[in-house]
């Protein structure tokens, strides 16, 4: 609610209740001092209800009139071309019926025209038909001693209206759990501007106490004068709203089929495979047996192909299963048809570096990251570009599209997005970091925690691509380090190199 909306309401007016008990003396000039500081300076009305205290009154009529006859507008008028304050005593002025209640409060709402701020004062010791007059009132303050502590605990715990409309309790002592239980619940409701209260003397500083009480009753105006509309079912909603967001990522991110996502399975798959001297690969009518080639020669010899390999290897495979080496062509690719099968054997013809058995392991794990078993590395990290190479910060694992990257390892994802690298998901642990570049689709958000061997992006062309294939930069954490994602700073390390130092395993 604006605050101009709430001011207005404000000083619409209202009723403010001072609970005494009879044990207890009047503290009168405090009262005015109080009511004047309510209403900003300017004349009050103070309402005797209780009939038990002796001060005049000012007007032609008396406390009880309140009750007894709706004010005519002479009297009102006669009221308000009076400079004085107002009091109003007189005889107990409690309604005693529900007509008597409808016109003390149609004539309250009249004096309010006059002085917007009310001050009624009611006994502790008068519980009779006194729960109508404390219902309309915004707060109900209680006035107590050390002798009266009881007197108003009971006031309290006997009007159930009581309870329910706002208390100021000025007293440090409580009332007595087991006796006055109700009492002690309504008054802990109020237990912050209750504390505020006590550290201010009614007695010496009445005016100091009137900012804390219109505190409370703006807060009472705010309680039964909520936001309408639209605004209030939001409002209403709200919590259930951001509640959906937080769980919607794991509802759709972790409920997956472990027997794909499960990276030990997959690594234990790998390594089982690669040692094997064939493999027989069906095709399903649109994969070409250069692709395929690519993955094979790869996973046996853990090389980088070029053109010129590929089509030697192709051309070798075709004949040892008994096909011609133009069969299937389309352009410069070969087609098998759907239901195809063909043995892929270890490429003897293809001189093997002397570095493929130290990058073998590196090369398995990378391509276990990715839910496509056929992906393949087709470009390593290059630290500065040669006549032959460019620079490339990292590795690139082609797969197919679409294809879901797997956490090697639990971490806390992080999100980002640029022009050459595309989407990009990085999963961050206290010493290092990986990025996927390129993805498709992210499955987590800034944050979240991720399991080893849940899928956390999609692999795609987002970015400057050829074709859809992750590229994997792997980094230590350093604070002064020349990358950073989200809030981790990180400088580059080959990933072949990060493997063999953090040294992953399938467990």
């Amino acid at each position: 609610m604006q605050r101009k909306v709430l001011e207005s309401l404000y000083n619409q007016g209202g009723l403010t209740l001072f609970a005494i008990s009879d044990e207890d003396e009047l503290p009168l000039e405090a009262l005015q001092k109080f009511a004047l500081a309510l209403n900003a300076g300017a004349r009050f009305v103070v309402i005797d209800f209780s009939g038990k205290h002796r001060f005049a009154g000012n007007t032609p009529f008396q406390a009880l009139d309140l009750s007894q006859r709706n004010l005519m507008v002479d009297d009102i008028d006669q009221i308000a071309t009076s400079a004085d304050n107002i009091f109003l005593a007189g005889k107990k002025a409690i309604p005693t019926s529900d007509t008597e209640f409808r016109t003390l409060y149609h004539n309250i709402r009249s004096l309010e025209k006059i002085a917007p701020q009310v001050l009624g004062i009611i006994s502790t010791e008068q519980v009779e038909d006194v729960g109508k007059l404390v219902s309309i009132a915004r707060l109900l303050m209680v006035h107590v001693t050390g002798r009266s502590v009881n007197s108003a605990a009971a006031f309290i715990e006997d009007v159930k209206e009581a309870q329910k409309t706002e208390i100021l309790w000025l007293s440090k002592e409580r009332p007595k759990r087991r006796a006055y239980p109700k009492a002690r619940k309504a008054i802990r409701r109020n237990a912050s501007a209750t504390k505020e209260a006590l550290a201010i003397d009614f007695e010496k500083q009445p005016e100091k106490l009137a900012k804390v009480i219109k505190k409370l009753h703006k807060v009472s105006i705010l309680t039964k004068n909520p936001l309408d509309g639209f605004p209030r079912i939001i409002r209403n909603l709200f919590p259930l709203l951001l509640l959906a967001v937080i769980i919607a990522p794991f509802l759709f991110v972790t409920d997956i089929d472990r027997s794909d996502s499960n990276l030990r399975d997959r690594i234990q798959e790998r390594n089982q495979l690669s040692v094997a001297p064939s493999f027989e690969y069906t095709f399903d009518g649109n994969e070409n047996m250069q692709r395929i080639a690519r993955y094979a020669i790869g996973r046996f010899d853990a090389i980088i192909t070029n053109e010129k390999m590929i089509k030697n290897y192709v051309a070798k495979t075709l004949e040892e299963n008994g096909f011609g080496v133009t069969s299937w062509e389309k352009g410069n690719l070969n087609i098998p048809p759907k239901g195809t099968t063909i043995r892929f054997s270890r490429p003897d013809e293809i001189k093997r570096p002397a570095a493929a058995d130290t990058i073998g392991a590196a090369w398995k794990y990378w391509t276990s990251v990715i839910s496509d078993s056929i992906a393949y590395l087709t470009e390593f990290y290059h630290e500065t570009a040669t006549s032959t190479q460019r620079k490339h910060n990292g590795i690139d694992v082609a797969s197919r599209q679409g294809a879901r990257i797997l956490a090697p390892f639990g971490a806390k994802a992080w999100t980002s997005r640029d022009e050459r690298g595309g989407v990009i998901i990085a999963l961050v642990r206290k010493e290092d970091v990986i990025l996927f570049m390129h993805c498709d689709k992210l499955l987590y958000l800034n944050g979240q925690e991720v399991m080893p061997g849940d899928p956390i992006a999609t692999v795609g062309t987002t970015g400057h691509t050829t074709g859809p294939h992750a590229h994997i930069v792997t980094g230590l954490v350093s604070k002064k380090g020349k990358k950073r994602i989200g809030n981790v700073r990180y400088d580059v390390i080959d990933p072949i190199k990060w493997f063999y130092k953090f040294k992953p395993t399938s467990k």
